[in-house]
């Protein structure tokens, strides 16, 4: 019997001295950190709706809008056209967005803005509007730029509608172009 107790003592020993190897253990303590850089990302947009129009993307750069058939046949005059696009967007931060046109419209390639040629027209005005976590920034008419600001940050789909009206005056043969930029960009 006298075994089994030197045993168990040996047992209580054993335990004690692992006890004390934890009291006296150094700690380690590990520091993490990262970084979110302010960033917006948009990908690539999608047609939500069109009438006399069609969208070829680009990828998330961009893409183009055409008009295949810009002029009815008989009067000459710009037929109502409309497109819609959907663009994904996150923003990780407040920031801006910027709509701008370079021409303010649809101007015929080699053309003056504002020019009329015998009661033909060189210039087809039209409307984009972007639609953005609540607000609207528009252009058209000849106006070539408008912002609008969020001042936290957001994720969701942006529309973009491009609308081209029934024309009352007869346009000049020819190409008529424009280009649109919506520029996101971080505050900060």
């Amino acid at each position: 019997m006298r075994a089994l107790s030197i045993f168990a003592l040996a047992a209580v020993v054993g335990a004690t001295g692992a006890q004390a190897q934890q009291l006296d253990r150094a700690s380690q303590k590990l520091e993490l950190f990262g970084d979110a850089p302010v960033g917006c990302v948009a990908n690539a947009a999608r047609v939500t709706s069109q009438a006399n129009a069609t969208f070829q993307s680009n990828g998330p750069s961009g893409g183009v809008v055409v008009f295949p058939a810009l002029v009815d046949s008989v009067t000459a005059t710009s037929r109502a056209s409309s497109i819609a696009l959907a663009l994904p967007v996150v923003c990780n931060a407040s920031h801006r967005v910027t709509l701008r046109s370079a021409n303010g419209g649809l101007l015929r390639e080699g053309a003056n803005p504002g020019r009329n040629s015998g009661g033909f027209a060189e210039f087809q005005t039209y409307g984009v509007s972007v639609q953005w976590q609540g607000q609207t920034a528009s252009v058209g008419g000849g106006g070539n730029s408008a912002t609008l600001a969020q001042g936290q940050p957001a994720k969701g789909e942006m529309l973009v509608d491009i609308a081209v009206p029934q024309g009352t005056q007869p346009l000049v043969a020819g190409t008529y172009t424009d280009s649109v930029v919506v520029e996101i960009r971080p505050a900060n």
